[in-house]
C-alpha cells in the first residue's frame, strides 16, 4: 500500500533508479564497443537488450521492494521485456533500412517506438499482484520509453559537456579517442523514469483505495 507523500517519493526514486541504470548500461555498451571493434560489434548487437534490461530491472526492483511486497520476478520480466523490445526494434529497423541512404532518424525512431510496448507488456505480468487492470501501466510504459527513444534519436547532443566528459573516460580506458552520447541517455532515462514512476505510484495508490472500499 502507498499513499500521500510516499507516492511522490516512489516516483522520484523510480526516476533516479531508471536514469542511473540506463546511464550505466549505456557506458558499459560504449566501453565494450570500443574494445570490440569491427565485426565483433555485430555479435554484441543482439545482447544490448539484455544489457539494458538487467540494470534497469535490478535498480527498479530495489525501489519497488521499499514500497510494496514485490519479488524478484520484476527483474526477470524487465529483462524479458527489453530483450523482446530490442529484437523487435532490430527486425523493424532491418525492414526500414534503405541501402542507398541507410537508416534515417525518423526510421530509427519508428523502429524503437513500435517496440516499446513490449517492455510494459512484460512488466505488467509482475504488476498483477497489485492491479488486475494493466492498461494504465502498459500505456505509461510505452509513452515513457517512446519519449526516451525520441530523445536518444533526435537529441543526441543535448548535453555536450556530459558527452565530452564521458568520452574522455572511455577514451582513457580504450586507449584511443572515443565519442560518447550518454547525455541523451541521461535525459531520456529521466523522461522514461518520470512517466513510469508516476504511473506506478498511481497503480499502487489505486490498490490501496480499492482495499478501503
Amino acid at each position: 500500500m502507498i499513499a500521500g507523500g510516499r507516492a511522490a517519493i516512489l516516483a522520484i526514486e523510480w526516476m533516479l533508479a531508471t536514469t542511473v541504470a540506463l546511464v550505466l548500461a549505456h557506458l558499459a555498451v560504449e566501453i565494450a564497443g570500443a574494445a570490440l571493434l569491427g565485426y565483433a560489434l555485430l555479435l554484441m548487437l543482439p545482447l544490448i537488450g539484455g544489457a539494458l534490461g538487467l540494470p534497469v530491472g535490478v535498480l527498479q526492483w530495489l525501489v519497488l521492494r521499499r514500497h510494496a511486497d514485490g519479488d524478484d520476478s520484476w527483474i526477470l520480466f524487465t529483462i524479458v521485456g527489453f530483450v523482446a523490445a530490442w529484437m523487435v526494434a532490430l527486425i523493424v529497423a532491418a525492414a526500414l533500412f534503405v541501402p542507398s541512404s541507410g537508416l534515417s532518424g525518423a526510421r530509427a525512431f519508428a523502429s524503437l517506438a513500435l517496440a516499446t510496448p513490449m517492455i510494459g507488456w512484460s512488466q505488467s505480468k509482475a504488476l498483477r499482484r497489485w492491479s488486475a487492470d494493466a492498461r494504465l501501466w502498459m500505456f505509461a510504459s510505452a509513452l515513457g520509453w517512446t519519449g526516451c527513444a525520441a530523445v536518444g534519436v533526435f537529441g543526441q547532443h543535448d548535453l555536450p559537456d556530459v558527452d565530452r566528459l564521458a568520452g574522455r573516460v572511455i577514451s582513457a580506458i580504450a586507449g584511443f579517442p572515443v565519442e560518447s552520447s550518454v547525455g541523451a541517455t541521461l535525459v531520456g532515462g529521466a523522461v522514461a523514469g518520470a512517466v513510469t514512476g508516476l504511473a506506478l505510484a498511481m497503480v499502487l495508490r489505486n490498490r490501496r483505495l480499492d482495499g478501503e472500499r
